[in-house]
């Protein structure tokens, strides 16, 4: 999956999205289509991503929603919690609304486009390690794009260069530079690297979540 130098935006959505329509093709409504080995590890992630902040009834704006899985979770484990989905992926998409057709999904690269609506968290969950060769710079410009739509904290998750074993084409990010980078653009940030080997879990907060104001984490 590792792209040339020369590769532009709209080739790079256009080689995910292509990579996420065969995943589709091949296992449908199941976690696999979005690149989880398995459900376990879906339902770890999204765990982590969750314990951000309290969330019942909360709009959780979730970028890269594949499926949306994270939406059943939420509605499991949370509670009443008003989520929007957006997806690159038209395949992916069209998946997803016939399989959750009361859920508001939306095509749409935030990075051009801006979703309508106030939300209070904004996840990305295993987005970043198919950008390429320039992975590094589009994963921060992704991070802070998403600081920008949130009213209280952000979410992410990411693979992790301090794992064992990377698979070849796929962006690894360095847990420490990825914090160093999120102090950048907030000084209340927590790194999570305690639920996988492999991946971990940033949060961004607009301001410190131990203050309380009445409205935020």
């Amino acid at each position: 999956m590792a792209d040339k130098n020369t590769e532009t935006w709209e080739s790079k959505l256009s080689r995910i999205g292509e990579y996420y329509s065969e995943l589709v093709g091949a296992h449908g409504a199941n976690p696999l289509s979005c690149d989880y080995g398995r459900p376990t590890s879906q339902k770890r992630k999204f765990g982590a991503v969750a314990e951000v902040m309290p969330l019942s009834g909360k709009h959780v704006l979730d970028v890269g929603c594949g499926l949306g899985d994270f939406a059943d979770y939420l509605d499991a484990e949370i509670g009443k919690v008003q989520y929007t989905g957006v997806e690159i992926a038209p395949a992916m998409l069209k998946e997803a609304r016939q399989l959750r057709p009361h859920l508001d999904l939306r095509q749409l690269d935030i990075l051009r486009e801006t979703p309508e609506g106030q939300f209070d968290l904004v996840t990305a969950n295993g987005i970043f390690y198919l950008l390429g060769t320039d992975a590094k710079y589009l994963t921060e410009k992704i991070i802070t794009r998403m600081f920008s739509l949130t009213r209280y904290a952000v979410a992410f998750t990411t693979l992790s260069t301090w794992t064992d074993y990377q698979e070849s084409g796929e962006f690894y990010a360095d847990p420490l530079e990825t914090l160093s980078f999120c102090r950048t653009l907030t000084p209340w940030v927590v790194l999570r690297h305690d639920y996988a080997p492999h991946d971990f879990t940033v949060y961004l907060y607009k301001q410190s979540p131990f203050q309380e104001d009445g409205g935020g984490p």
